[in-house]
């Protein structure tokens, strides 16, 4: 490395002498002795950097994973990991195996790639992700917020210690590290509990049913077949459900409608500048995102919380955490997070959903025949609503109504399509660091040292194309997450990830018996539990809480969808689009291109709306 070094030195020393010489012969008007200065100032500056970037070089030390060189200080891999994540990645594999580092942007990445290895990953207590979450969350929203922030004030000072008055100040006074606990106990209790969503679901079937109605609507499907952007539908009914769901809705009806255009108009233009702010690019550069930013904060500051219906628990529980007036900024940025990490994969999984299920004929009817038999064995009551039945041209949606979070999850089919979207969609990247330096073991025996300050990673399309694992993972099988009730289940192998004997198609298993969800999954022998067959939301303790009502809302909105219009995508023989890479880690990457898709009133609907007239 140092021979290297001097002979760069040489280089440049011999280059200032040509340099000399050249501005003898051609600037000969200048100030020769000046520019001479100017340009050995310029080369020592050269020598200088060159020689910090050598001496900084990671080196590999004893038991860490293999050390991937780069030419490029710094930015290391990320232009060829930008460029094909996946192909990168499993090529290091192949060569290094399934422990390597790497540099990412300056950080010294250890990346896994087993996914038999990511229960040692949840269990190393030395490996945290809350600095990272605070440091996400202040690349989104500024630094003005308390979810894992680490803020000096931390509790009383000493003085009112001293004087008895730290009880009495942290009652009326949380400290920001309770504000986070509390932040982190809502998540948790209010969108992974069972009973908290069951009532979520309660609510969101009304939001999916008066989203789909204005939405439709305004684009004249009532009056024939229209042609949609597919995924900027998507975007817009994902946010009218979720803000209505989390932030509660205002009683008037077009009160409602007027005050979800406006959040949604200011909040397309933040969202569309966040991933840049992921990469830290510094909002003082993007000027449209940082005014869009200061007028959403402005508008959730500005809502009367006790003037609105069903505010989800959710919300009360953070709003509550601090009530005192100058926390108001921090909460609304709180509730910003909340509601960016509502859209960020909601909205893609609902498009990549019904792109797949819109250009596979045999999934679709396999959706809609297991959703009608379930209607004719559970009979669902009618319900009426005025203000969601009343039109007799427009389709009522009762089954929709009626669908509680129970009826959803036995619906196995719909379920098996969405987890085969999130398998081929997915890209997040967990991660976490080492807070001390620490040995974690693997799979395969071998121990790795991780030092304090470095990174571990998991890139979910590891496991999601892992041939081992899945059969022909790039194709889209909406059968591989199901097996029949009597169908034997294999103990290892490739045969096991599909369907077992997925050749036989649905017939087989509907005679066989009942169909039912698969959970287990095998690699080289053993057992990947089904919760990390498929990571697109993380893992562990950095799962994604929204999850669960994510994929309840995504279930509504394919079912009405499906089931009450007429949908066809506009060009058929075309390719689905390639994935948006600048959304990549984030956990569903949205399209690169949108899709026009037909919809219009189904004929028994078009029938009664003659009728009507």
């Amino acid at each position: 490395m140092y021979l290297g070094y001097l002979s760069l030195t040489r280089t440049l020393f011999c280059q200032r002498i040509v340099y000399k010489s050249l501005l003898a012969n051609c600037c000969y008007n200048c100030n020769i002795d000046m520019l001479e200065y100017a340009l050995t100032v310029f080369l020592l500056l050269i020598n200088f950097l060159v020689l910090n970037c050598l001496l900084r070089q990671r080196r590999r030390k004893r038991m860490e994973p293999p050390l991937i060189h780069h030419y490029l200080p710094f930015i290391g891999s990320a232009l060829d990991f930008g460029k094909d994540p996946l192909n990168y990645l499993m090529n290091l594999k192949e060569k290094y195996g399934d422990v390597y580092t790497i540099e990412l942007a300056g950080w010294n990445e250890h990346v896994f790639t087993n996914p038999l290895d990511v229960r040692n990953l949840e269990r190393t207590k030395a490996l945290d992700h809350k600095d990272i979450i605070g440091d996400f969350v202040t690349c989104m929203v500024g630094k003005n917020h308390y979810i894992h922030n680490n803020p000096e004030n931390t509790g009383p000072s000493l003085l009112e210690r001293l004087m008895g008055r730290a009880h009495s100040v942290e009652q009326i006074e949380p400290t920001p590290a309770k504000i986070s606990k509390s932040i982190e106990h809502a998540l948790d209790s209010n969108l992974r509990g069972s009973m908290q969503l069951s009532d979520l679901c309660h609510i969101a079937r009304d939001s999916v049913v008066i989203a789909l109605r204005k939405l439709l609507q305004d684009v004249g499907v009532h009056k024939g077949t229209r042609t949609v952007h597919l995924y900027d539908m998507c975007k817009r009914i994902i946010f009218d459900i979720t803000f209505n769901l989390f932030f509660g809705s205002l009683p008037d009806p077009v009160k409602r409608a007027e005050e979800t255009a406006r959040f949604y108009e200011v909040f397309k233009i933040y969202f569309a500048g966040s991933p840049l702010m992921v990469d830290r690019i510094p909002i003082h550069l993007l000027p449209a995102t940082k005014r869009a930013l200061a007028k959403i904060l402005e508008m959730i500051g500005e809502i009367n919380w006790s003037a609105r219906n069903n505010v989800s628990q959710l919300i009360i529980d953070i709003v509550d955490s601090n009530p005192r007036i100058d926390f108001k900024d921090a909460r609304a940025r709180h509730l910003m997070i909340i509601l960016w990490a509502a859209q960020a994969n909601t909205a893609p999984a609902l498009f990549w959903t019904l792109a797949h299920l819109l250009k596979n004929p045999d999934a679709k009817r396999a959706v809609l025949k297991e959703f009608e038999e379930f209607n004719s064995r559970c009979r669902p009551r009618s319900r009426s609503n005025a203000e969601l039945t009343a039109d007799v041209t427009w389709p009522e949606m009762n089954d929709i109504l009626s669908l509680t979070k129970k009826d959803l999850d036995k619906l196995v089919v719909l379920d098996g399509c969405l987890k085969e979207t999130m398998r081929l969609t997915g890209s997040s990247i967990s991660v976490r660091k080492a807070m001390q330096d620490t040995v974690i073991n693997t799979s395969s025996g071998r121990q790795y040292a991780i030092r304090k300050g470095d990174y571990t990673i998991f890139f979910a399309p590891v496991t999601h194309m892992d041939h081992e694992i899945f059969e022909s993972p790039k194709e889209y099988d909406h059968h591989r997450f199901l097996i029949g009730e009597h169908e034997g289940v294999l103990s290892s192998g490739v045969q096991s990830s599909s369907c077992d004997s997925d050749s036989q198609n649905s017939e087989l298993t509907q005679i066989l018996g009942t169909l039912r969800s698969r959970s287990r999954f095998y690699k080289a022998g053993q057992r990947i539990a089904a919760s990390r067959s498929i990571m697109t939301f993380g893992f562990g303790s950095t799962r994604c809480p929204g999850q669960h009502i994510a994929m309840i809302e995504i279930k509504l909105v394919t079912l009405a969808l499906l089931k009450h219009f007429d949908v066809k995508i506009c060009e058929p023989h075309k390719p689905l689009p390639d994935f948006d890479l600048t959304h990549l880690g984030f956990g569903v990457m949205p399209p690169s291109q949108d899709v026009h898709v037909g919809i219009a009133l189904p004929d028994d609907q078009n029938n009664n709306k003659s009728q009507a007239f």
